[in-house]
């Protein structure tokens, strides 16, 4: 086969087996069944983790260390290709940790991991010689077999608090035999390690999975067999709601099943998980079938893991307007003491913290709509004003209006950002520069915690 196809093939190896399933689903080989997709949550609760820093795999044996360097690269791999994370970079976290600086505005959350345990098993097995009957004779075979077994575990470590997330403990094999010598240690040791580390996607975000449904059959008289046949025709042309009318045509003439179970199975398949349900319960009332509750019990997964990702998606609404809340506050509040022909200098003074910074957009968004003056952020001396505080550290009220009168500003309004943890929090601080004068300072409110 042309090696470019054979990569393409294994690259999309679910698109390919699904395709095969279905082939085999439709062609009347082995039972009659259908894929059906749905949606689950993560295994691990990562509501309002946007960023991630995936660290270096730590281990309790030196030997492990290149076993762990690839754990590594391949837990990055694998968070990335969820699409639900910004990889922030490792050696980052690290140089800020190694000057006891916080982490919490470059990332929400570090992945940290270790291998603890890695072996390899070897024997190997020697056939005798032997002369068949034309006399040829067989040398003895030696066949040398390796089995390799990684033990790690995983977690989430939350910037803002340091707690944990997990951990994830997985345990990896992985065997091989040859007759040319011992499979190599090193790609039995990847082998066993990738066979479960390939699943931390579903454990750090919601995933689409692909599972079957098998189609119930009803033998107990010709016309109920017919009219079956005759849906699952539908069925195979994909033809679902005919198919679906059909199958509960069958149930309310003949009190059918597994005629009501294809059913359900037929609006699982359309999305409808909840009809599929309904019409469950409803058959269960109706003929206390016991293989009913099966299917209950089913769609009550479901159901229960959709719930779960629609409250995940209202969290993570709710904190995204978290920062949305507290600019209006924030601007609301400040607005109260200005003079009314102001014109404001708005000061960050907590650079690279991505939250003040999208409050102070925010704010400055919100001053231009209601024609609130602004000193020009192209000002040549606020911009000389800035670069001095930024590397001045602490600055006493008095610079900070002796700055902003070079400037040309009337007010100033210093933002930024207080405490860690559950204590952090927006501080808010307006000044009076023709006054030299404070007009505001926020207070320990929980309405300007972040």
């Amino acid at each position: 086969m042309n090696k470019s196809i054979s990569a393409e093939l294994a690259a999309n190896w679910k698109t390919v087996a699904l395709f095969v399933l279905m082939v085999l689903t439709f062609t009347g080989c082995g039972p009659t069944r259908v894929p059906v997709q749905v949606d689950r949550p993560s295994a691990l609760p990562t509501t309002g983790i946007k960023r991630i820093a995936v660290m270096p795999f730590e281990y309790d044996n030196y030997s492990y260390s290149d076993l762990a360097a690839y754990a590594t690269s391949i837990a990055a791999d694998e968070v990335r290709k969820t699409n639900k994370f910004t990889l922030v970079d490792a050696s980052e976290i690290q140089r800020l940790q190694a000057n006891n600086q916080s982490v919490e505005s470059y990332v929400d959350a570090m992945f940290i991991g270790r291998i603890t345990r890695a072996s390899i098993e070897q024997k190997s097995e020697t056939t005798q010689g032997y002369t068949d009957k034309k006399g040829r004779y067989y040398p003895p075979v030696t066949t040398y077999y390796s089995k390799a077994e990684v033990e790690f575990n995983y977690a989430l470590k939350v910037a803002r608090d340091g707690r944990l997330i997990g951990p994830v403990n997985r345990q990896g094999t992985s065997s091989r035999s040859s007759r040319d010598g011992y499979p190599s240690s090193e790609a039995l040791l990847r082998d066993a390690l990738i066979s479960q580390i390939s699943v931390i996607g579903r454990d750090v975000a919601p995933y689409k999975s692909t599972e079957i449904r098998e189609f119930a059959e009803d033998k107990s008289n010709d016309m109920i067999k017919a009219e079956m046949k005759q849906a699952m025709e539908h069925v195979k042309t994909q033809s679902y709601k005919l198919a679906l009318q059909s199958y509960l045509g069958i149930y309310e003439r003949y009190t059918s099943p597994p005629a009501a179970i294809n059913a359900s199975i037929m609006y699982e398949a359309m999305g409808d998980p909840e009809s599929a349900l309904k019409l469950m319960q409803k058959v269960y009332d109706d003929t206390g079938n016991p293989t009913i509750q099966v299917r209950i019990a089913i769609l009550n997964n479901i159901l229960a893991d959709k719930a779960k990702l629609a409250a995940s998606e209202k969290e993570e609404a709710q904190g995204q307007s978290s920062v949305d809340k507290i600019s209006v506050f924030a601007s609301e509040e400040i607005q109260k003491f200005l003079p009314g022909d102001t014109k404001i200098w708005i000061y960050n003074s907590s650079p690279g913290n991505a939250m003040v910074e999208a409050v102070v957009d925010n704010i400055t968004a919100s001053f231009i709509r209601k024609g609130i003056g602004l000193v020009d952020r192209q000002n040549a001396e606020l911009i000389k004003a800035e670069q001095e505080l930024q590397g001045s550290g602490s600055v006493s009220d008095e610079e900070m209006v002796r700055l902003g009168n070079a400037a040309g500003a009337k007010t100033i309004a210093i933002i930024g950002i207080t405490g860690t943890g559950a204590m952090r929090r927006l501080q808010v601080k307006v000044l009076d520069i023709e006054r030299s004068t404070p007009l505001f300072q926020s207070d320990t409110n929980e309405k300007w915690q972040l």
